[in-house]
């Protein structure tokens, strides 16, 4: 397992739970962060324009491989250190880039619709305090039931996902085509040990959560 850990803001009650095990990366202000956990971060990635002067000498005295990129560039932090956790094969978890700035909110989400992370839907999720977020292309996939995630949803990131199926869920649906802007798919339930999914067309973002 790749954790990519970004700057945003990040539950410390939440992620002092987390399985340990796996390479710790630190985006920008998350290599401070993890190296403040008491973590070995194996590499840094980033402009390092929020961390202060001694913060980045802590980055650069405690981490192996630094990657300091330029503040005037193409891509971001995040982008460039998924990019080369894509490279690794292996499951790669993101976390502290759901909260703060909802540009940087929003531009994280989309990486997962990036031709490269697309050819790798099944490796990466997005999590935080309440979420698991991951996108899916068409085929057949089975979701456990796990009680830290009551609730299941499913977000359309095509205009168009057509014959979606669901069943093992609480509201089941049958070769329905769901479109930008619709609402049906949020907050169902697993009622099931496991609910099956499956559609023919598009582009899917599930996500489970609980309150």
């Amino acid at each position: 397992m790749i954790y990519l850990v970004g700057g945003g803001p990040i539950n410390e009650e939440w992620f002092d739970q987390l399985e340990k095990d796996g390479q710790w990366i630190g985006i920008d202000r998350g290599a401070a962060f993890l190296l403040r956990k008491g973590l070995t971060v194996s590499h840094a990635f980033g402009d390092f324009d929020s961390v202060t002067a001694e913060e980045f000498k802590m980055i650069q005295k405690d981490i192996a491989h630094v990657h300091k990129e330029q503040p005037e560039k193409d891509m971001t932090d995040m982008e460039i250190a998924l990019n080369w956790a894509l490279g690794q094969k292996e499951p790669i978890k993101m976390i502290g880039v759901t909260g703060g700035r909802q540009d940087h909110f929003f531009g994280n989400i989309q990486l997962l619709l990036s031709e490269t992370a697309l050819n790798h839907t099944e490796q990466i999720t997005i999590e935080n305090e309440n979420n698991q977020m991951s996108c899916h292309l068409p085929g057949n996939f089975t979701v456990l039931k796990e009680d830290k995630y009551p609730y299941l949803s499913f977000i359309p990131f095509t205009k168009d996902v057509r014959g979606l199926t669901l069943s093992g869920v609480k509201y089941p649906l049958d070769e329905h085509h769901l479109t930008y802007g619709m609402t049906l798919t949020l907050s169902n339930e697993i009622v099931d040990d496991f609910a099956s999914i499956s559609f023919k067309d598009g582009i899917l973002m599930m996500i489970r959560s609980r309150d």
